[in-house]
């Protein structure tokens, strides 16, 4: 039995002050631990940990203690320790754009899972939803099923009131008990999906729901229980009456693509009445039994062929499930909303929340050509020549960004001449008369070509307005 985590609260104030008198930070522990600390915690792979965390400094014992999860050895309040002598929870240090928190969760991880409400700390999915969190200052943040509490700690920092809520009584124990570490005030609430905060208002809404699609409710964190992709379906539809004037909500999602069916047209149909903005960020598209072997390898690895076969078999009728990041945004500007799709498969930055805000932007700025754009400062030019007889001759120039979700493109020796005249001085009209008449080409027929391709690159940002 897991212990409740509310009977730590009391004395988590002397090990808030214990973890700031000893340095404790995500960079203190990867230098006592090593940078790949976390991957052998992921795997269960103590002992690599446990033979670096020697010592008795400060952070080599709580690192032993909160991390490792070795005996505690007198170093915390009597209420943080288990007749085995180990600490009842774990903690963890996340940095995140600039931010840190410390987030305390349940022992073990997912693949050895105790206990089928155990909360896990921060993994790849977490990570990811707060990657693509706008963290532009905000008066009410909804972190809608928070688990062990990151998201709701992060949004916290640029945040004037924070509200978490979680059907699992221990998850909403532990984002109290993380807003002890770390000094933060968030109103903490039980109960399913949007029960809690019927009829508020919230200007930034997260989520990382139990999403997963399978036959399984073994993991409260994991498994909705309510079939298919709808719990993903109702979080979409749901959502929007929480969601203030001008404001976003960011969730984590999987749809199914049925045999016969259209999936991106299926994932539009949940925006249709909600009278909101979508954008979906499709990140990955899997056959069902890659997505089955993904998460039984994540889950359930020990007992991975007795639970294959049932798992796929639930699956019959799908040809794969995509997942990615749903953006939602309430207009004020009284025009009708849209959904847009974009399939991202390539690598991102680490924090590309601020792309959330700027493509609801760059939707209403109207007719590209009578825009004064310029490059954005991170994109860069790069070029691929080849030497031949008479030197050196481009064979391929591209595009690239450096930040957001680092788009990338080819680029022709004429948009290599119109971008470079982007300086935010003259519409881009103009600019494309200027090249027309510079290259001979007819003026009609260039800003009949060019038209789509810059509106593209404003779509993706790479031309923002002066």
């Amino acid at each position: 039995m897991l212990p409740d985590p509310s009977i730590l609260l009391a004395d988590a104030p002397r090990v808030r002050d214990a973890l700031g008198e000893a340095g404790w930070s995500a960079a203190a522990l990867e230098e006592l631990l090593g940078p790949g600390y976390r991957e052998h915690l992921d795997r269960g792979e103590l002992a690599p940990l446990a033979r670096r965390a020697t010592g008795r400094s400060a952070i080599a014992r709580l690192a032993r203690a909160l991390v490792v999860g070795e005996p505690a050895d007198g170093l915390l309040p009597a209420s943080w320790v288990g007749r085995d002598g180990r600490a009842l929870v774990r903690l963890q240090a996340v940095p995140h754009g600039g931010v840190e928190v410390v987030v305390p969760h349940d022992p073990g991880n997912a693949r050895a899972t105790v206990a089928t409400d155990q909360v896990l700390g921060a993994g790849a999915a977490s990570m990811t939803l707060a990657a693509a969190t706008p963290r532009d200052p905000a008066a009410r943040a909804l972190d809608l099923g928070s688990g062990a509490g990151v998201q709701a700690l992060l949004a916290e920092d640029h945040c004037d009131s924070v509200v978490a809520t979680d059907r699992n009584p221990r998850a909403v124990a532990l984002t109290q008990l993380g807003a002890v570490l770390n000094g933060a005030q968030i109103d903490c609430r039980h109960g399913d999906l949007l029960e809690p905060v019927t009829g508020e208002l919230f200007d930034l809404v997260v989520s990382n729901p139990p999403f997963v699609i399978g036959p399984s409710q073994t993991y409260t964190y994991r498994d909705a229980g309510l079939g298919g992709d709808e719990v993903s379906r109702r979080l979409v539809r749901d959502i929007p009456p929480l969601l203030a004037p001008g404001g976003h909500a960011v969730l984590l999602v999987n749809w199914l693509h049925l045999e016969g069916e259209d999936g991106d047209e299926r994932i539009r149909s949940w925006f249709e009445g909600t009278g909101v903005d979508g954008w979906v960020v499709q990140r990955e598209l899997a056959a069902p039994d890659d997505y089955v072997t993904a998460w039984l390898r994540d889950t359930d690895e020990s007992a991975f062929d007795a639970l294959f076969d049932p798992w796929l078999d639930s699956l019959a009728g799908v040809d794969a499930v995509a997942f990615g990041v749903v953006a939602l945004h309430r207009r004020t500007d009284g025009l009708p909303p849209e959904v847009r799709l974009d399939v991202v498969d390539q690598p991102v930055a680490a924090t590309w929340g601020e792309e959330v805000v700027a493509h609801f932007q760059r939707r209403a700025l109207g007719d590209v050509m009578g825009l004064r754009l310029r490059l954005r400062e991170d994109v860069r030019r790069s070029e691929v020549c080849a030497r031949g007889d008479e030197g050196w001759s481009v064979e391929a120039r591209w595009l690239q960004q450096e930040a957001g979700l680092r788009w990338n493109g080819a680029l022709d020796p004429y948009g290599a001449s119109l971008l470079a005249a982007c300086d935010g001085r003259v519409p881009m009209g103009a600019l494309v008369s200027v090249l027309a008449a510079a290259t001979g080409l007819d003026e009609e027929d260039a800003m009949r070509q060019i038209t789509p391709v810059v509106s593209r690159l404003v779509a993706q940002g790479f031309l923002v307005p002066a």
